[in-house]
C-alpha cells in the first residue's frame, strides 16, 4: 500500500508540474508585456517632459504695431492698372502685327522705297482717289489730285538741262497703276502752259485714251502704221479735244501684231514729224512686264516715265520691268507713286519730293503754285533765301516753256 501511496504522490507531483509550467510560461509572456508597456510608458514621460520645459524656455517675438483699418475701397480688381496694362499689351500687339506686316509687304508702300529700291528720283507723288471721285477731282482744278499732278508737270520740267523731254513715254510694270491717267493729266497741265501736246495711245492691246475722252477709236495710230487711213480722213485721225492746245492720237483698230508695228521704221518716222508738229508728245505705252510693246516704244522717246502704284505692284516686278527698259535703251528719267493714301499725304513727302509746293489736302484754299506771299503761314524753311531762289527758278522756267511754245506755233 505505501508503495501505491507513492506512486500516487509522483503522478499528482508530476500533474502539478505540468500546470505549473504552463503557468510560468504565460507568466513569462505577461512580463515582457509588461516589460514593453513600461519602457513605452517611460519614453512618452520623458518626451512630455522635453515638450514641457521648451515651451516654458520660449519667449514671445510678436507685437503689435498697429491694429488694422477696414479697406474703404476694393483691393482686388484694380480697375485704373488693369486697363492701363491691357491698353500697353494691345498697344504692343499691334506695334509687333504692323511690324510683321510691313516685312512680310513686298510692295511700295512710301516715296523712300521706290528710290532705295529702283534708284529713281521721284518726280511726284499721286494720291489715292475713290473710282468715283476721280473724274471730279480731275475736273477740279484746286482738288489735291490736280495739285499733284501739277507738281509732277513741274518736276519733269526740270528733270532735263533743257527742261521737260520734247517725247514722254509713260507706263508701268502692270495694268491699272494709273498710267492712263497719269498721261491724260499731264497732257492738260502742259498744254495749260501753252505748250501744244499731243497724246498718243501707243497700247495697241487694250487702249484707254480714247474713253477718258469720249472718243471713238475707228481709226488712229495702227491704221497709220499698217497704211490703212485713206489721204481724206488722215488730217481726222489727231482729234482735236475740249482741253485748248491738246490733241490726241488713238491707237486704232486692234491689229493682230502689235510689237511688230511698234518695232517697224514707219512708228519712229510718225513720232519723228510729230516732234516737229508739237512741243510735246505724251505716248500712253502698255505694261512692261508681259510685253515688249512698251521697251521698244521707250527707245523712241527721249524721256520715260514709270508710274508705280501704292501697295499693289510687288517690288521684283518693278525691277524686273526698270531693268528691260534700261536694256532697250530707254532714258527713264524718275517714277510717279500713284494711288498713295491720302492721311500719309503731309507736308514732309509734298515738299521732299514735290520741289517746293506746300499742300496742305482738305484745306478750302490750296497753295497756288509759284506763288509766293510774304511768309505767313509758312513753314521756317519756306522763308529761306534759298528757297525763294528755287521758287524763281521755277518761274523762269515756267516762262520759258511758255515762250517757247508760243515762238514755234
Amino acid at each position: 500500500n505505501k508503495e501505491t501511496d507513492l506512486k500516487s504522490k509522483l503522478a499528482e507531483m508530476e500533474r502539478q508540474q505540468v500546470v505549473f509550467n504552463d503557468k510560468n510560461i504565460k507568466y513569462t509572456i505577461l512580463k515582457r508585456e509588461v516589460d514593453s508597456n513600461r519602457s513605452q510608458y517611460d519614453s512618452l514621460i520623458a518626451k512630455l517632459n522635453e515638450v514641457g520645459v521648451s515651451s516654458e524656455l520660449k519667449t514671445q517675438s510678436a507685437a503689435i504695431v498697429d491694429f488694422a483699418s477696414l479697406p474703404t475701397a476694393p483691393y482686388s480688381p484694380r480697375l485704373s492698372i488693369n486697363l492701363a496694362v491691357a491698353l500697353a499689351l494691345f498697344m504692343a500687339l499691334a506695334a509687333s502685327i504692323i511690324y510683321i506686316i510691313e516685312l512680310l509687304n513686298n510692295t511700295f508702300t512710301n516715296p523712300e522705297q521706290i528710290e532705295k529700291e529702283l534708284g529713281l528720283t521721284m518726280l511726284g507723288i499721286l494720291p489715292l482717289v475713290g473710282d468715283r471721285e476721280l473724274i471730279a477731282s480731275i475736273a477740279d482744278q484746286k482738288s489735291g489730285l490736280s495739285e499733284a499732278y501739277r507738281s509732277l508737270r513741274t518736276s519733269l520740267q526740270f528733270s532735263g538741262a533743257e527742261g521737260a523731254p520734247r517725247s514722254l513715254l509713260v507706263t508701268s510694270s502692270e495694268p491699272s497703276e494709273g498710267k492712263s491717267t497719269t498721261s491724260f493729266k499731264l497732257g492738260q497741265d502742259f498744254a495749260a502752259l501753252g505748250a501744244r501736246v499731243l497724246l498718243v495711245d501707243g497700247d495697241l492691246r487694250k487702249p484707254n485714251l480714247h474713253r477718258l475722252f469720249g472718243l471713238d477709236n475707228a481709226i488712229g495710230l495702227s491704221n497709220l502704221l499698217t497704211n490703212t487711213v485713206r489721204k481724206d480722213d488722215l488730217p481726222g485721225i489727231f482729234r482735236p479735244t475740249k482741253y485748248p492746245n491738246v490733241t490726241v492720237l488713238t491707237s486704232g483698230t486692234i491689229p493682230p501684231n502689235p510689237a511688230d508695228l511698234l518695232s517697224s521704221p514707219k512708228m519712229a518716222l510718225i513720232l519723228t514729224n510729230l516732234g516737229k508738229r508739237f512741243d510735246l508728245v505724251i505716248i500712253d505705252a502698255p505694261p512692261v512686264v508681259g510685253l515688249s510693246d512698251a521697251p521698244i516704244l521707250s527707245r523712241l522717246a527721249e524721256g520715260t516715265l514709270m508710274v508705280v502704284s501704292t501697295n499693289q505692284v510687288t517690288r521684283k516686278s518693278a525691277k524686273t520691268a526698270l531693268k528691260r527698259l534700261r536694256s532697250a535703251g530707254a532714258n527713264v528719267i524718275g517714277a510717279a507713286m500713284s494711288k498713295f493714301t491720302v492721311n500719309k499725304f503731309d507736308y514732309n513727302y509734298a515738299y521732299k519730293y514735290m520741289n517746293y509746293q506746300y499742300y496742305d489736302y482738305g484745306a478750302s484754299t490750296p497753295k497756288i503754285e509759284g506763288k509766293v506771299d510774304d511768309g505767313a503761314g509758312q513753314p521756317a524753311h519756306a522763308k529761306s533765301p534759298a528757297f525763294r531762289r528755287l521758287v524763281r527758278r521755277l518761274r523762269s522756267g515756267v516762262g520759258g516753256f511758255v515762250g517757247r511754245a508760243k515762238s514755234a506755233s
